[in-house]
């Protein structure tokens, strides 16, 4: 059992049992806790879980520099553009992790630059390794974190449906190795439809109600049986030509922590043939398997190509979180579709890490506009009292004091 550190945040000054403010500093997760951080840079995704006995987790460190993409819709980059994103997430990361450095899974959901990092200057490049690598995205956040173990959605081979040939997966792969020469980091196949491939690894038999269902990777879905898999590429040949998406063939997962139920898939999103020719969703399909959860993190930043009727039908979330660096992630039809299924009494429904004032402003006569955060900043879950209730922050995302701007809740999970 690894030593469990103590969280920096939990000053003496201030009494644990106290209840917590606006205007307070976060105060971190303690032992039964589970903590789900939505990282907001304004330059990709990432995420941070902290299981009830400390196992700790880390989807995606996304770094897409508009300096090299030269995109002008991107979202503000905070706190400053003094550092890259991969240094704030390990950052923040090394705040909250009740482990230190030491992160037990790191997961890539897909391989995009919004979720690994932009292989190209102005990242720095390595001098002493062979082969040298831009550190961005995961790739930087390696620099400070240590790693046990890494998942992503191709390993071993990489050649399913498509073989992947770029230099930012060139980059990834680099980093990887690296890792697993020098610090002993391990790499498994992401198993779809295994329950607990990825395990507490602390104190297990203390928290029997916590598990982690792996719905979907590279195309391929859970069914719903045990053994039995989806490889929706692999229904009729028209899948394998035209359109290469990237996007359906990200890692989906569902989290439990007794009556908790927590959903995130990546940018999972898109349509694919049928073995009769015809297009369906894949997405539909993922939330017809992972079925109601108490909060959904929005596929695909909530872009117009995801969350569709079918998949917001299955899920019925409380609430859903956007982990947004563009500003065309906030898209009116979609907030809408969004606000209309899962309990009404869920206020707010949607939870923003990023929307402009002046987008905001636009909005403000939208019928869904009242039904979402009015911060930005962090966003994060706290599960406590064995998975029976959750409570939603928001953290200031303009330095790295995590002041907590709102506090939403207790909710009572599902």
């Amino acid at each position: 059992m690894k030593k469990i550190l103590p969280i920096v945040l939990c000053c003496a000054a201030i009494s644990c049992t106290s209840e917590e403010q606006v205007g307070d500093i976060y105060r971190g997760w303690q032992d039964g806790q589970m903590e789900i951080h939505h990282i907001y840079t304004g330059r990709g995704e990432s995420s941070f879980i902290i299981m009830p006995d400390a196992t700790t987790m880390l989807i995606d460190v996304g770094d897409h520099d508009p300096t090299v993409e030269q995109y002008a819709l991107m979202t503000e980059a905070l706190p400053d553009r003094q550092r890259r994103a991969g240094e704030y997430v390990a950052r923040y990361v090394e705040r909250v992790n009740p482990e230190g450095k030491s992160v037990d899974y790191l997961m890539l959901s897909h391989f995009h630059n919004d979720h690994m990092g932009t292989a190209a200057e102005p990242a720095t490049m390595t001098t002493d390794r062979d082969p040298n690598y831009y550190l961005a995205g995961i790739a930087e956040a390696g620099e400070f974190l240590r790693f046990d173990m890494l998942y992503d959605r191709g390993y071993p081979d990489y050649n399913y449906p498509f073989p992947i040939n770029d230099k930012h997966m060139a980059n990834y792969l680099a980093f990887a190795n690296y890792h697993k020469a020098n610090y002993g980091m391990q790499q498994e196949k992401f198993e779809v439809g295994e329950l607990n491939q990825i395990a507490l690894k602390n104190d297990p038999q203390k928290y029997p109600s916590f598990s982690i269902r792996n719905l979907a990777s590279s195309g391929e879905v859970w069914s719903g049986r045990e053994g039995e898999t989806v490889r929706c590429y692999d229904l009729n040949p028209e899948n394998m030509t035209g359109y290469n998406n990237e996007n359906t063939r990200s890692i989906a997962l569902r989290f439990d922590y007794g009556p908790f139920s927590y959903y995130s898939g990546g940018d999972i999103s898109g349509s694919l043939h049928n073995v009769d020719g015809n297009m369906f969703n894949v997405e539909s399909l993922v939330g017809e398997v992972c079925g109601e959860v108490d909060v959904c993190k929005a596929n695909h930043h909530s872009y117009k190509d995801a969350m569709p009727e079918d998949f917001l039908s299955a899920v019925q979330a409380k609430q859903y979180i956007l982990n947004v660096w563009d500003q065309q992630h906030t898209q009116p039809e979609l907030m809408a579709r969004m606000m209309k299924y899962g309990p009404a009494s869920a206020d707010p429904r949607i939870f923003s890490g990023y929307i402009t004032e002046a987008m905001r402003n636009d909005f403000a006569a939208e019928e869904w506009a009242s039904g979402i955060n009015p911060e930005n900043g962090h966003i994060v879950i706290k599960v406590y009292d064995e998975g029976r209730k959750y409570k939603i922050y928001s953290l200031s995302a303009r330095d790295e004091q995590m002041t907590i701007q709102a506090i939403y809740g207790p909710y009572d999970a599902m």
